[in-house]
């Protein structure tokens, strides 16, 4: 038999890959790091191949690259959803407490009661604007407007200083 002959009877040739890139196990496992906020080199590293053997078999398996995809969309959405309830400020439970009921005798009933402390949380005026920003064309437009402003040199008395603003320009 000649050697191409027993490389044809061989198959591909080359080593076993070390994980099935399209299984569910692999891919939960991938999908449970990037949850966690992972990136893809990190989630690399956490499964032990090089961060450019992950990149190449994102682009070969669809799966794995919708797989990342899926979770951070999830995660994402999360974080806008606490980031938008820390602007918007509200009312938090601070402590729960649980109480056994005791009868007249001093034995448990079985019963038992809740207490909980809430606190009022004040909206956060830095994450409204931050928010407005990405979400509202109309306050985008009006916070460039203001940047632009203030780029302007201004004297009190007179207006704009023509010398100090062409100064500015021309560093």
């Amino acid at each position: 038999m000649t050697k191409s002959e027993s490389q044809n009877k061989k198959g591909k040739g080359g080593r076993k890959p070390k994980f099935d890139y399209t299984s569910e196990e692999f891919l939960s496992l991938v999908e449970s790091y990037a949850k966690k906020g992972f990136t893809d080199g990190e989630i690399a590293h956490a499964i032990g191949i090089e961060p450019e053997t992950f990149c190449r078999k994102k682009r070969e398996f669809s799966q794995l690259s919708q797989t990342l995809s899926r979770a951070r969309c999830a995660i994402n959405s999360l974080v806008r959803a606490k980031f938008l309830a820390m602007a918007l400020g509200g009312i938090k439970t601070k402590n729960t407490t649980i109480r056994k009921l005791r009868d007249r005798d001093g034995n448990l009933t079985g019963e038992e009661e809740v207490q909980t402390v809430e606190g009022e949380l004040a909206p956060n005026l830095s994450a409204q604007m931050t928010w407005l920003y990405h979400y509202d064309e109309d306050w985008r437009r009006i916070e460039r407007k203001q940047d632009e402003d203030a780029d302007i040199p201004t004297d009190i008395n007179h207006g704009i200083s023509i010398d100090s603003w062409i100064k500015d320009k021309l560093k």
